[in-house]
């Protein structure tokens, strides 16, 4: 499934947890391994280093390669398939939840992919955790779980970040839609349909980045170009109302005084 970063950030913020080991497999292309499960000790992290796999939990296919990150729950049903013609290598850290937590963040037995692109930042963070990680003595300890936290951090920053630019362009995707579409018949479900996602979501997205919502952008659009014909063309107010989405001029009338203070009428030629 896909991450909430703010639940996410939540969760590894509030309980208390820490890397119990580190591995870091090299598999052979055509590698197939299925009817496996994920380990019984703890949730899992996995970073792929190099190469790409389809890794399926309790059902779910993800396709892994650097770029994302992939958590899972213990003794999940796992499938695992190296895809294409280059090994794949990967860090794999597992970490344990107290007891107590676990009742109340459910995402410890959870999967989900996080996506925080390519960093150079983080594969020298996971080199770097992954020296020190096989190391023994409580100070290598110590710094392991210092780096498992940084990385943790640069990781959902890095998401973060990359989720705001994605919908960031969806708005201006939108908003160049509403400039080239205004004399249809838009609405918001129409409008969120073709970006997949619902009504709200795409209403709070908007307003978000636009700083308007999309209702008032579109009327704002219709407005603008009523006002252009009426004063360039010798067209009547029914003839713009109807050119600019509105088939009622009164109601068109009616809003078009709302936003100007003018009766579409005096701007006629």
């Amino acid at each position: 499934m896909k991450a909430d970063i703010s639940e996410i950030a939540e969760y590894f913020s509030h309980i208390s947890i820490a890397p119990v080991d580190a591995y870091r497999p090299v598999i052979e292309p055509g590698t197939k391994r299925f009817d496996t499960y994920t380990s019984a000790l703890g949730s899992g992290l996995v970073f792929p280093l190099r190469g790409r796999a389809r890794m399926t939990f309790n059902g779910v296919t993800y396709e892994v390669e650097p770029g994302s990150v992939f958590h899972s729950g213990p003794h999940m049903a796992l499938d695992k398939e190296v895809v294409g013609d280059t090994e794949f290598e990967y860090i794999l850290v597992h970490y344990r939840v107290p007891d107590s937590d676990k009742h109340v963040f459910s995402l410890a037995s959870s999967h989900y992919e996080l996506e925080p692109g390519y960093s150079p930042h983080i594969s020298e963070l996971l080199e770097r955790f992954h020296h020190t990680a096989t190391m023994s003595g409580s100070l290598h300890s110590l710094r392991a779980k210092s780096l498992f936290f940084t990385i943790l951090d640069e990781v959902l920053n890095c998401h973060g970040n990359r989720r705001k630019d994605e919908n960031q362009e969806l708005v201006e995707l939108a908003m160049e839609y509403i400039n080239a579409h205004y004399m249809e018949p838009l609405t918001i479900s129409t409008l969120a349909a073709l970006y997949g996602l619902s009504g709200n979501q795409f209403a709070y997205l908007f307003q978000k980045y636009a700083g308007i919502s999309p209702n008032a952008y579109l009327i704002e659009q219709r407005i603008n170009h009523a006002r252009e014909l009426l004063s360039t063309t010798a067209c009547s107010v029914t003839e713009v109302s109807a050119y600019v989405g509105y088939s009622d001029p009164f109601y068109f009338s009616r809003i078009f005084k709302k936003y100007t203070g003018v009766c579409p009428s005096t701007l006629q030629r």
